[in-house]
């Protein structure tokens, strides 16, 4: 990485096999009802990774990306771990966390062989997968992977369901008092002013602004961070659906400082990752 060029890391990608990216694709922008930025191969992502992006004579470079992908029926579970896996053991600008289903019963033994995958979180897409994030059957799980020291992403807010309402993840905080959450999409696609209201701050609550900058002004985001810490945010795309160097260069656009807009787009999810992955 040559001097000139400013690191960026995108803490939030999804990827599919080649096989069904495109399918995966038309489902993801059947149920948000919005245009996909492209199909989401790992060779498509790694791509964005290795083009210089230019904003207003300044260059920037993504060096890090977080893939996920969820299991919306219990048997993808197993294959979905090994891909990310795969994926994150044979390029190491990947970082990945899995995936578990609510109905995988052996959800003990799967949590205990993320580290062997390095795999460093667990990803939770209620939407997807159908359940209230704050359902009793899943909290056996989360008891799990607070044990095992798995910070878990959870997939936040949408306009038709309420699974992943930001007053379910509070509850589910205030329960769990040793669960280290990333709350994406700001804590609540759709439902940000909620999200502010209803969070609490706390030092294991980050939040990712993927899905977040094309709906939002640099205001509000600024209100959040003022609020639950400069430390806690990271720049992410939500990679296939957003462009990740237009998301950049929207949040560049807000005009922050240059020391805050550091922080979002790599010193805090270097500082997260430091503190998260396999020893």
């Amino acid at each position: 990485m040559h001097n000139d060029i400013i690191p960026v890391i995108d803490a939030h990608c999804h990827i599919f096999p080649d096989k069904i990216a495109d399918k995966s694709k038309e489902s993801v922008r059947e149920f948000y009802e919005l245009p996909m930025y492209t199909s989401g191969t790992v060779a498509h992502l790694q791509a964005e990774r290795n083009q210089i992006i230019e904003i207003y004579h300044q260059k920037y470079q993504i060096v890090k990306q977080l893939i996920c992908s969820p299991a919306v029926v219990p048997k993808q579970t197993h294959s979905i771990n090994d891909f990310i896996s795969e994926t994150v053991n044979t390029d190491s600008g990947f970082v990945g966390f899995g995936t578990i289903h609510p109905e995988n019963e052996n959800f003990q033994e799967i949590l205990s062989g993320f580290r062997e995958k390095n795999l460093i979180g667990l990803k939770v897409h209620s939407d997807f997968q159908q359940f209230n994030i704050d359902e009793p059957k899943m909290y056996p799980v989360y008891h799990e992977t607070a044990r095992l020291q798995l910070p878990v992403l959870f997939h936040m807010g949408d306009k038709k369901l309420d699974y992943s309402h930001p007053r379910r993840l509070q509850k589910l905080l205030d329960d769990m008092p040793n669960l280290t959450a990333v709350a994406a999409h700001m804590g609540g696609y759709s439902h940000w002013e909620e999200a502010y209201e209803v969070l609490e701050p706390s030092e294991r609550l980050y939040f990712d602004i993927s899905s977040t900058l094309q709906f939002i002004d640099g205001d509000l985001l600024l209100k959040f961070i003022r609020k639950f810490g400069e430390s806690q945010f990271f720049f992410g795309s939500d990679f296939p659906m957003w462009n990740p160097a237009e998301e950049l260069r929207t949040l560049i656009d807000f005009g922050y400082p240059e020391d805050l807009l550091h922080k979002l787009i790599f010193q805090n999810y270097t500082e997260f990752l430091k503190n998260n992955s396999p020893a």
